[in-house]
């Protein structure tokens, strides 16, 4: 997959302007806060239907301006061209086209435009808690596996109104019998959708994890096995595979805690809750593992979402890296850019022109940002 041109206005700091990019390796250099950064989320804002760096439409829109419009041309591996365009204003409003045809619900976009985000946060994944690693698995097997999205939305909606269901019972708001067979009807659903998504989290971490300690022993050149393990928090999950009757299994394990999660007011039990680990030759990185290796781990993790997509879908996400060659020694930041570059058109910004000093890879196109402006350099 390739984004092969742009055209953005009032998006951010940027000037106005349109781009023509190369399909292999994509160069942005400037200071911090000159737009490096505001170039990659308009060009990755469409992956999303959001920002990646969560911000609000509000946000986007130049600060003097009252709307933004961002319009980019996308060649999948077989050649055939989407035109995506999305449009945001202060007000709220949001308008998104796939060749001309106006897009309406968000999940409509997964997929259609393919990309993979590398920043200094990408060591969360590690580091962070398991809210991160959570939002990984979803994102990545949901861009590959439609059915798991609408299992996944299915179970965060039913989740949530048995949320708000815990919550006015315990407040008094609501009849005991009534509420509490209306939990029960609840706990019915949420453990049909609850089955499929830790089943697809399950499936989704086996598939990830070759491809992952494959990469992390390129870029580590070290003889190591980096795994990602899927943790379930619910006691069915934790017993040998027999996935013939789950559901029940975990509507039993619902039914058995209603009572405590009456009184605490809140879900007590679910994938909400799930965690993985990841380990290098057997040990936790989120504990014992370095700046490097954790930083390493991470990096393997997410490139290693590219693999899975292309073994389910035959496609290649377009990958993006902001600034995070300062967080690595030459031979890693080296090995990564050839590694990633082999098979992805690549976008790159950096601060700092030492991190891709004495590399000349084929099809190089660079800019030069200053105050939001774009500047193509010469080869």
């Amino acid at each position: 997959m390739r984004i092969t041109a742009a055209s953005l206005g009032g998006f951010r700091n940027l000037q106005d302007q349109s781009f023509e990019f190369s399909p292999r390796v994509n160069l942005v250099l400037g200071r911090n806060g000159e737009g490096k950064t505001n170039l990659l989320e308009a060009l990755n804002w469409f992956a999303l239907g959001r920002s990646h760096r969560g911000s609000k439409a509000e946000e986007m829109v130049a600060f003097d301006g009252e709307s933004l419009h961002v319009s980019l041309e996308v060649a999948d591996d077989r050649g055939q061209v989407l035109h995506c365009e999305f449009g945001l204003d202060k007000r709220g409003g949001r308008r998104l086209r796939l060749d001309g045809e106006a897009v309406v619900k968000r999940a409509d976009l997964v997929g259609r435009l393919s990309t993979v985000f590398f920043n200094p946060e990408s060591v969360e994944l590690v580091r962070g808690g398991p809210q991160a690693r959570r939002q990984f698995v979803d994102q990545g097997w949901s861009e590959t596996d439609p059915v798991y999205l609408n299992n996944l939305t299915h179970f965060q909606r039913a989740m949530k109104q048995k949320t708000g269901l815990l919550r006015d019972l315990k407040k008094g708001f609501l009849d005991y019998g009534a509420a509490r067979e209306e939990l029960t009807a609840w706990n019915r659903e949420i453990a049909g959708y609850a089955a499929e998504v830790c089943l697809g989290r399950r499936q989704y971490t086996e598939l990830l994890t070759p491809y992952a300690d494959t990469v992390h022993r390129a870029l580590a050149n070290a003889d190591k096995r980096l795994e990602f393990v899927y943790q379930p928090s619910l006691e069915c999950l934790k017993k040998p595979a027999q996935n013939t009757h789950l559901a029940d299994d975990i509507f039993n394990e619902f039914d058995y805690i209603t009572e405590s999660e009456i009184k605490r007011g809140r879900p007590l039990a679910g994938p909400q809750l799930d965690d993985c680990l990841v380990r290098l030759d057997g040990l936790d990185l989120r504990t014992f593992g370095s700046q490097g290796e954790t930083r390493t781990a991470a990096i393997s993790l997410i490139l290693a979402r590219s693999d899975v997509m292309f073994e389910r879908r035959q496609i290649r996400p377009v990958l993006f890296f902001d600034d995070i060659f300062s967080e690595l020694d030459g031979e890693r930041t080296r090995r990564l850019q050839e590694l990633a570059a082999k098979l992805h058109q690549v976008f790159i910004a950096t601060a700092r022109r030492d991190d891709v000093a004495g590399w000349h890879p084929d099809g190089l196109k660079a800019w030069r940002v200053q105050g939001g402006q774009f500047t193509e350099l010469e080869d």
